[in-house]
């Protein structure tokens, strides 16, 4: 049962709200997923969007890294939903299917090329663990520099934020079937993998 239903459409809001909403779809040209969620807490959702896209598009961590953050965090707290849109767009931004497997599959830092295993290590410390070595920072801060180490960790709260969101509301069925009618490539994505997403044969199921 969805707890919430989710806020799509000018018409549900009003108020204050409408302001909110409008300033999302300005930037989204849509409301959906988690911030179809938020919108029962305007505020919440247009500061959320605000932070989102500073945090993707205001510093300078390229796509690949910042989507093999994104998934590194989703996996941790196995939310469906932005795995299944965020896998999507790691592969579009260069991410390698190996890598994406190792992060769903918790596989060994091995497996990974030395720059994609300083963002998978420092988010399994950081959100397993609850600290990040000094080793794992030194790396990360080698790698990136200091504004963009910052970025990486705030880039994992957040969509640690989104996940917890969209768990504590029973959403994610919901929220999965909407994506893929909108994106029809995770269902492609999500058929040809054998990636542990649990949704895998609602999603491809619901598609007409």
């Amino acid at each position: 049962m969805v707890r919430l239903k989710p806020i799509t459409n000018r018409d549900q809001v009003s108020g204050d709200a409408l302001v909110a909403f409008d300033s999302i779809i300005g930037s989204r040209n849509r409301i959906n997923g988690p911030h179809s969620i938020m919108m029962y807490a305007p505020e919440v959702a247009r500061s959320s969007t605000a932070l989102s896209d500073a945090l993707r598009f205001g510093g300078n961590l390229s796509n690949h890294d910042t989507e093999l953050a994104i998934i590194t965090a989703a996996r941790h707290w196995d939310c469906d939903y932005v795995w299944a849109s965020h896998s999507v767009a790691a592969l579009k931004a260069g991410v390698r299917p190996e890598a994406l497997d190792i992060v769903a599959n918790g596989g060994h830092l091995d497996g990974l090329t030395p720059e994609e295993a300083v963002i998978v290590r420092y988010g399994r410390e950081l959100m397993e663990e609850h600290h990040v070595s000094q080793e794992a920072f030194d790396s990360a801060l080698h790698q990136f520099g200091e504004a963009n180490t910052v970025v990486l960790g705030a880039l994992m709260g957040y969509y640690s934020f989104i996940s917890c969101t969209l768990l504590s509301r029973r959403c994610l069925l919901q929220m999965a079937l909407l994506y893929c009618r909108n994106a029809r490539k995770c269902c492609d994505y999500l058929a040809l993998s054998h990636l542990t997403i649990k949704l895998n044969l609602l999603l491809v199921v619901s598609v007409t």
